[in-house]
């Protein structure tokens, strides 16, 4: 991979977390590691989260943000249900019913449906605790 941009780097350290085989963990502990280098730099974490990736058979999201202010995410059906889609904010006036993912959420959109969990990395865990 080669890029310079922040989202390149993170997609870069979920492949090596290993978001092949664990999309739900690689993204924590990507988000982790983050969130860990800001408090070693004596810096507070600040980090803004929404992302969207799929290996051909699911899709998959993360809501996330360090303060209460995450970017939003949202789903919606097309063609009577058959369809489904993950955005960033709703793009259609006509009436289709949209549903907000909550903040701090992992969503995992296949043919079977859509699950939506918790979203809390370790590392934010541990600040909470503390």
């Amino acid at each position: 991979l080669e890029g310079t941009t922040d989202s390149e780097l993170f997609f870069r350290m979920m492949l090596e977390e290993g978001l092949s085989n664990d999309p739900y963990g690689a993204v924590s502990r990507a988000t982790s590691h983050v969130i860990e280098a800001s408090r070693r730099a004596g810096i507070e974490p600040s980090l803004k989260l929404t992302a969207a990736f799929s290996d051909g058979q699911a899709l998959h999201a993360v809501r996330y943000a360090t303060d209460d202010y995450a970017p939003t995410l949202y789903t919606g059906a097309f063609a009577k249900g058959v369809g489904r889609c993950i955005v960033s904010e709703p793009f259609d006036r006509n009436g289709r019913i949209w549903h907000e993912i909550p903040q701090s959420s992992f969503v995992t959109m296949t043919r079977g449906g859509t699950i939506i969990r918790p979203f809390a990395p370790a590392a934010a865990r541990l600040a909470m605790a503390g």
